[in-house]
């Protein structure tokens, strides 16, 4: 090999780096900010199962059903579109709904919350734990004396 040969080789090396290196320095960044939108993502949707699942926990037994246990349940579908076990759950108890409460309706229930805490890796939540809940009997009261008030409002109008 001549030193003219060498020296073209070596060019031809020098011009496949530069691309090289061209090529990365435009895909190193683009790579970066495409794995930060898919982390992003699937943060921002496993903190909006969490959020879900926290929101029918914290009124799991209440008297009454809030605005923001409805808007959750609302939300299944698309929240855990991924999960066809708390979807199917879900379909289930919202059947339910339509009927009388009663035995099944609470077993469907807890079946729901404990399939969530399950997909959720919640794995040391107990169905114990699950069905524990604290209302204080001032808020009982409370519920007790507006649907009394609520009542005679009604009679006398």
């Amino acid at each position: 090999m001549t030193t003219d040969q060498i020296a073209i080789a070596q060019l031809e090396v020098a011009k496949l780096q530069a691309w090289i290196t061209a090529i990365a320095i435009f895909l190193g960044p683009l790579a970066g900010v495409i794995f930060t939108f898919w982390f992003q993502s699937r943060k921002d949707k496993s903190a909006e199962k969490h959020n879900l699942f926290l929101t029918l926990m914290a009124e799991r037994k209440a008297p009454l059903v809030s605005a923001q246990v409805a808007q959750a349940l609302n939300k299944i579908d698309v929240v855990f579109s991924d999960c066809d076990k708390v979807k199917s759950l879900w379909h289930e108890y919202y059947a339910m709904l339509h009927l009388p409460p009663g035995e099944p309706r609470v077993h469907k229930w807890m079946e729901l919350l404990a399939a969530i805490a399950a997909e959720l890796h919640y794995s040391r939540l107990s169905q114990l734990d699950l069905d524990k809940f604290y209302i204080p009997q001032g808020h009982v009261d409370d519920a007790e004396f507006q649907r009394n008030v609520a009542q005679q409002w009604s009679r006398v109008l």
